[in-house]
Formats: structure tokens, sequence, C-alpha cells
């Protein structure tokens, strides 16, 4: 169950438009449980702050000039706080589930009406999690390595000869490849489609980090001593 936000909720704004930041801290400012305490507005700014221990709530933007602020997210170790907010222009299916996926608690367009977002962030800075029932069942789109290396060409424009020479495979596995991704996330329209979507939807902007393996734990010299004893 979330719980009370605390008495003053410390918020940072991550976002590299200026005007965007201004218009925020102003408009914060006018409220009285919410203090303003950091701006940032690159990936590397965005990581710090990401890990932060003196903030409560992060209101994040997604396209951040050197990076997806989503990678930033994903990227951070699992904590619980401070607890982010996603605010972005863009209604994007893979960012909204990304922000899911990662430990966002919540998504919201920047053109929230101010009472909602304030809303939405003492919400999240009690604890809880403002995603609505739709957001939550959005699919995230994932690619293996190849994948992403094939899309990638395809959506520069490369024939299936073109990107096979390029990374060293024949015709027929690109072909192969691109028909499972087609399959595999209902693209109908061919290559144009899949471009048009994997562009307007994000697919290639957002990398998962990779699954650690399980550490292996070497037995000491004396269990092998003994083992080899027995």
């Amino acid at each position: 169950m979330p719980s009370e936000p605390p008495t003053r909720i410390r918020v940072a704004l991550i976002d590299d438009h200026p005007m965007v930041i201004e218009g925020l801290d102003a408009a914060l400012k006018t409220i009285d449980d919410l203090d303003v305490v950091a701006h940032a507005g690159t990936m590397a700014e965005a990581r710090q702050l990401l890990e932060s221990d003196d903030i409560d709530v992060i209101l994040m933007d997604v396209r951040l000039a050197d990076g997806n602020g989503l990678q930033a997210l994903a990227e951070r170790p699992p904590r619980r706080s401070p607890a982010v907010l996603v605010v972005s222009t863009f209604l994007a299916s893979q960012y909204v589930a990304a922000s899911v996926r990662f430990g966002a608690a919540g998504f919201v367009v920047k053109t929230v009406p101010l009472s909602i977002l304030i809303d939405a962030i003492r919400q999240v800075a009690g604890g809880g999690s403002v995603f609505t029932a739709d957001q939550l069942q959005t699919g995230f789109v994932t690619l293996t390595p190849r994948e992403r290396e094939v899309l990638t060409l395809a959506m520069e424009g490369l024939s299936n000869k073109e990107i096979a020479a390029r990374i060293g495979t024949s015709r027929k596995t690109v072909e192969t490849q691109l028909s499972e991704i087609f399959a595999k996330h209902g693209v109908l329209g061919g290559r144009t489609e899949l471009s048009l979507r994997a562009a307007s939807e994000g697919w290639l902007e957002i990398q998962p980090p990779p699954t650690p393996h399980p550490t292996r734990t070497r037995r000491s010299r004396s269990a092998r001593a003994g083992g080899l004893a027995g």
C-alpha cells in the first residue's frame, strides 16, 4: 500500500530544453509542498540523479540531446527511490513499456494539466504508481543483437543483399531474420511498415542491460583435495 508522501517533496527535473525546465521549475515552486532541488539535461547528469539519496521524485524526459533517458533508467540498479515519473511529448508504446519494465512509477505526457501532474508527483512520492491499466499491458519490443543490426541497416534503406554483405551472412539468412521480425511483431506491410513502426515507437532507442551471469563459486583448495582424496 502507498504511504503518505513526505511533508515536503524534493523534486528533480531531467530535460534538455531550458524553456521546459524553467517553466516546470516556476510552476512547481508555486506548490507549497514541493521543492525543486536539482536540474539535469544530459545522460551523465541523469544517471547521477537517478542514484541520488536526497531526491524523492524525478520528472524525466525521454529524448535528451545525447541519448534516451529511459536507457539511463534501464541501467540503474534496482531501487525504490528516487521515484521516477516519465514526462514525455511522445506517447510511443516502447517508451511506455520501457517505463514500466525498468522501474518508473508512471508515464504522463507533457500536455497533462498541472493539477494532474502535481497529484501524480504526490502519489509516486508516497510509493504509489500512476500507470493506467492500458499502460501496464503495453508490450516491450525486445530484439536480439543480430535483429537490431539487421533492422538498423534495413531502416537505412539497404537491400537484403547489401545487408548480407555488410554483416557477413547470406541474403537468405537476412530474409529469414526480417520475416521473423515481421511475424513476431505483427508487421504486415513489409519493410516500409517495419521501418515506420520501429522509428515511431523507438524500438532501437533503448537497449536492455545484459542479464548478469550467476557468479560461480570456486571450491576451496581443501575441498578439492578432499574430493580427490575420496
